[in-house]
Protein backbone atom coordinates (compact mmCIF):
# COMPACT_ATOMS: atom_id res chain seq x y z
CA UNK A 1 0.00 0.00 0.00
CA UNK A 2 1.20 3.61 -1.01
CA UNK A 3 -0.13 7.19 -0.94
CA UNK A 4 1.01 10.40 -2.48
CA UNK A 5 -0.30 13.51 -1.42
CA UNK A 6 0.79 16.50 -3.98
CA UNK A 7 -0.40 19.83 -2.30
CA UNK A 8 0.67 23.45 -3.74
CA UNK A 9 -0.60 26.90 -2.95
CA UNK A 10 -0.78 30.02 -5.25
CA UNK A 11 0.56 33.14 -2.81
CA UNK A 12 -2.13 35.45 -5.04
CA UNK A 13 -4.95 36.56 -2.92
CA UNK A 14 -8.10 34.72 -4.11
CA UNK A 15 -6.28 31.32 -5.22
CA UNK A 16 -7.19 28.40 -3.14
CA UNK A 17 -5.25 25.67 -1.57
CA UNK A 18 -5.01 22.52 -3.58
CA UNK A 19 -4.05 19.29 -2.40
CA UNK A 20 -4.63 15.82 -4.61
CA UNK A 21 -4.29 12.38 -3.38
CA UNK A 22 -3.49 9.18 -5.24
CA UNK A 23 -3.56 5.94 -3.35
CA UNK A 24 -4.60 4.77 0.11
CA UNK A 25 -4.26 6.76 3.04
CA UNK A 26 -2.64 5.07 5.47
CA UNK A 27 -4.78 4.49 9.02
CA UNK A 28 -1.86 4.19 11.54
CA UNK A 29 0.77 6.63 11.70
CA UNK A 30 3.59 6.61 9.17
CA UNK A 31 6.98 8.08 7.97
CA UNK A 32 6.87 10.58 5.23
CA UNK A 33 9.33 11.31 2.60
CA UNK A 34 8.45 14.38 1.08
CA UNK A 35 10.21 17.19 -1.32
CA UNK A 36 9.13 20.84 -0.57
CA UNK A 37 9.77 23.26 -3.43
CA UNK A 38 9.55 27.14 -3.65
CA UNK A 39 9.53 29.52 -6.75
CA UNK A 40 10.79 33.10 -5.76
CA UNK A 41 9.46 36.30 -7.80
CA UNK A 42 12.56 35.70 -10.83
CA UNK A 43 11.32 32.12 -11.63
CA UNK A 44 13.95 30.28 -9.49
CA UNK A 45 12.86 27.28 -8.02
CA UNK A 46 14.58 25.65 -4.85
CA UNK A 47 13.82 22.22 -3.90
CA UNK A 48 14.35 20.46 -0.15
CA UNK A 49 13.92 16.86 0.67
CA UNK A 50 12.54 15.93 4.41
CA UNK A 51 11.87 13.30 6.30
CA UNK A 52 8.65 13.58 8.44
CA UNK A 53 8.33 11.42 11.32
CA UNK A 54 5.71 8.99 11.71
CA UNK A 55 2.43 10.94 11.83
CA UNK A 56 -0.90 10.53 10.31
CA UNK A 57 -2.37 12.29 6.72
CA UNK A 58 -4.25 14.86 9.20
CA UNK A 59 -0.74 15.98 10.61
CA UNK A 60 0.89 15.65 7.55
CA UNK A 61 -0.07 19.77 6.60
CA UNK A 62 0.95 21.17 9.89
CA UNK A 63 3.98 19.10 10.43
CA UNK A 64 4.96 19.96 6.76
CA UNK A 65 3.95 23.81 6.64
CA UNK A 66 6.40 24.26 10.04
CA UNK A 67 9.00 22.89 7.72
CA UNK A 68 8.18 25.17 5.02
CA UNK A 69 8.06 28.25 7.50
CA UNK A 70 11.02 27.62 8.56
CA UNK A 71 12.52 27.21 4.82
CA UNK A 72 10.80 30.46 4.13
CA UNK A 73 12.74 32.32 6.65
CA UNK A 74 16.16 30.78 5.43
CA UNK A 75 15.25 32.27 1.84
CA UNK A 76 14.33 35.76 2.62
CA UNK A 77 10.93 35.18 3.13
CA UNK A 78 10.15 35.95 -0.71
CA UNK A 79 8.01 33.50 -2.48
CA UNK A 80 5.50 33.21 -5.57
CA UNK A 81 4.73 30.15 -5.13
CA UNK A 82 5.32 26.87 -2.67
CA UNK A 83 4.15 23.09 -2.99
CA UNK A 84 5.17 19.93 -1.78
CA UNK A 85 5.15 16.13 -2.28
CA UNK A 86 4.85 13.73 0.39
CA UNK A 87 4.58 9.70 -0.20
CA UNK A 88 4.51 6.90 2.37
CA UNK A 89 4.69 3.64 2.17
CA UNK A 90 2.41 1.47 4.42
CA UNK A 91 3.60 -1.28 7.05
CA UNK A 92 3.96 -5.21 6.55
CA UNK A 93 0.48 -6.98 7.33
CA UNK A 94 2.00 -10.00 9.41
CA UNK A 95 -1.08 -12.73 9.17
CA UNK A 96 -2.01 -12.38 5.52
CA UNK A 97 -3.43 -15.46 4.10
CA UNK A 98 -1.52 -17.00 2.44
CA UNK A 99 1.91 -16.63 3.33
CA UNK A 100 4.13 -14.05 2.51
CA UNK A 101 4.63 -12.16 -1.15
Amino acid sequence: MSCTITYITNAQPGQDDRAHKRGRIPRKPVQWQASVWMIAPGGEKTTHSITVPACTAQDLIPAIGDRIDDLARENGQLCVQFGWTASAHGGLKKNRKGGKR
